[in-house]
């Protein structure tokens, strides 16, 4: 389990890293050396780390007698790091530092290497790597950089282990700014005794008034939440989404409450057996209230499951496997499950189209198979009849046979017909004949249905065409209305955009990482936000999130709108129809009925 902590700033004012720390912008070396030092400095303000990287590396290799040997390392180390490759920056900060401590560098290493260690969610290395560096420092700028990343870091330490003894060396002046920023933090944290001993250095003490307001509502109002996520592999920078959007749900909480929410990285690395060994850990931690993850649906079926006699509420943000809500009566699942989508196709099939046949034509992908046995089996139910199903493989890209055989069942041909006599006795290419059934459900990727719909039209199979969520995407909206033929499908990942929740959290996201929040940023700033208004509603206890969590309906997310189902699904599911090249929400006025709520 990695260390506790709760909010947390993240890459430490990044952007204006470049035009406040410039080191050695020249160097004196031979002509060769630093023509290619240039080149390096050239694509690293240009923004092109990698080809920067492979520069710096060669420098490093190649020069490696060189008197800017320590410049060439610590660049590279730099590069690593903005390419989010921060287990590799900190081990070429760490060599950086260890092999020259007298280059004056070693405080810009040591401040990168904090921002590295904060990446990987390793927030007391990072607390260490700032001290460090601002007791180094001899520059103002990266000491008012330093000051800020301590303030925010310390807020989300799991554990604050600087005291008396580790300000000897600093200057008073020094020592006093840096001591109050440390003694806010023990305050906040309960720790008034910590705090009165560094204040003590400065002839300063907490007042008491102050301090017991501060642990008051600190134990009135702190949530413990875990993040069961693979914070390391392949998968890490969709956990790190997930988690970026938690902080920001985390911050407005304390913003608006004077509330404390600490977050826990738990790293799974996408081992679904770890991940069940981490909630059963978090299970018997009184601390911890609730828990957003796992990722997968893999891991999240195996840590449902090792809850059934706990708990501890557990929310799946992204995993769409049906069932795993019934794993654990205090599992939630905030994407709309698979067959969701399926069940939710049929019932407008029946319901709003009035259909009575329906033709299926579907990759072997797990998930639309899954999808279309949905279908399949609620189209059914509701009195409907399946006139035939084709199955095709993820690499095909003639679906000519796929629909011909379809078109032989509509019309009763032998699967092998090459012509037809009509009533005329004229003779007929069965595929120049149109065939009519009311529906198509189609469910794919938006590659394998850019090529599909086309052949669709060509071989003139008609129907009203119905989706699934591969169908938001613009490689299908391209195709043009002729060929989409004013499609219906569902989707939970285009929901969000303009609600009152997403503005306010796509700002604030966009203020602190620079960029416009992701889809999964989105549901991990979702997660936690229902943990603190259910919190806030029954009081901070398991026993009462799990109820309170149950009674969700109608919250209009940043990802989009949650109601939790009989079985803790979420069951809302908008259906869109592709026009003009865009996807066009249905309104109530459009669909006949709603799905049941399972």
């Amino acid at each position: 389990m990695r260390p506790r902590f709760g909010r947390i700033f993240v890459a430490c004012l990044i952007a204006i890293l470049s035009a406040t720390i410039c080191l050695a912008q020249v160097i004196d070396d031979a002509d060769e050396v630093v023509s290619l030092y240039a080149k390096g400095r050239r694509l690293a303000h240009e923004g092109d780390w990698f080809r920067a990287l492979r520069v710096f590396q060669q420098l490093e290799g190649r020069y490696a007698s060189s008197r800017n040997l320590d410049v060439f390392v610590f660049h590279r180390a730099k590069a690593h790091y903005y390419l989010g490759e921060y287990s590799e920056a900190v081990a070429g900060f760490s060599y950086f530092i260890t092999h020259f401590p007298r280059s004056p560098e070693v405080p810009y290493a040591h401040f990168f290497m904090g921002n590295a260690y904060y990446r990987r969610a390793s927030v007391s290395p990072a607390v260490s790597s700032y001290f460090e560096s601002y007791r180094l420092s001899l520059d103002k700028r990266l000491d008012a950089l330093l000051m800020e990343s301590l303030e925010a870091a310390l807020k989300s330490a799991s554990s604050i282990d600087i005291g008396p003894a580790d300000f000897k060396s600093f200057s008073s002046d020094r020592k006093c700014r840096l001591v109050r920023v440390f003694a806010e933090a023990y305050v906040v944290r309960g720790e008034v005794h910590s705090a009165n001993k560094l204040l003590s250095l400065c002839g300063e003490h907490v007042d008491a008034s102050v301090a017991s307001n501060v642990t008051s509502r600190r134990s009135s109002s702190e949530l413990g939440i875990a993040l069961v996520l693979p914070f390391s592999g392949e998968l890490h920078s969709w956990a790190d989404d997930i988690y970026n959007g938690a902080v920001i749900a985390a911050e407005i909480y304390r913003r608006e409450s004077g509330g404390q929410v600490n977050l826990v990285p738990c790293d799974t690395r996408g081992d679904p057996v770890n991940a069940a060994r981490i909630v059963t850990e978090l299970s018997q931690q009184p601390d911890v209230h609730a828990a957003i993850g796992p990722l997968t649906s893999e891991e999240a079926a195996v840590a449902a499951a090792a809850l059934s006699c706990a708990s501890l509420p557990l929310i799946v943000p992204a995993a769409t496997q049906a069932g795993l809500t019934a794993l654990s009566n205090t599992s939630f699942q905030l994407s709309p499950n698979i067959e969701l989508q399926g069940t939710r196709m049929a019932q407008y099939a029946i319901d709003s189209l009035g259909a009575d046949s329906v033709a299926v034509i579907t990759s072997t992908n797990h998930d639309h198979l899954q999808m279309a046995r949905a279908f399949s089996e609620r189209f059914k139910q509701l009195g409907g009849t399946i006139v035939g199903a084709e199955y095709y493989r993820s690499r095909d890209k003639d679906f000519g046979p796929y629909i011909r055989d379809l078109k032989a069942m509509i019309w009763g041909l032998p699967p092998d017909s090459i012509f037809f006599v009509n009533a005329e006795g004229d003779t007929l290419d069965p595929d120049g004949i149109p065939v009519f059934v009311d529906c198509l459900f189609l469910p794919g990727s938006p590659q394998q249905l850019r090529l599909l719909l086309p052949q669709i039209r060509f071989y003139k199979l008609t129907g009203f065409y119905l989706g699934s969520d591969g169908w938001a995407d613009d490689a299908v909206y391209r195709l043009g209305d002729d060929v989409t033929m004013g499609a219906v499908f569902p989707s939970p990942f285009l929901v969000g955009s303009y609600s009152d929740e997403y503005v306010r959290f796509s700002a604030a996201y966009d203020a602190r990482y620079g960029e416009q929040p992701p889809r999964l940023a989105c549901l991990g700033y979702d997660c936690v936000r229902l943990v603190t208004r259910a919190g806030a509603a029954d009081g901070f206890s398991r026993e009462r999130l799990a109820p309170a969590l149950q009674k969700v309906g109608g919250y209009q997310g940043a990802g989009g709108k949650v109601t939790f189902g009989k079985y803790r699904e979420n069951i809302e599911l908008p259906l869109y129809r592709i026009e003009s090249g865009q996807a066009v929400i249905l309104g109530p006025e459009d669909i006949a009925a709603e799905p049941e709520s399972e």
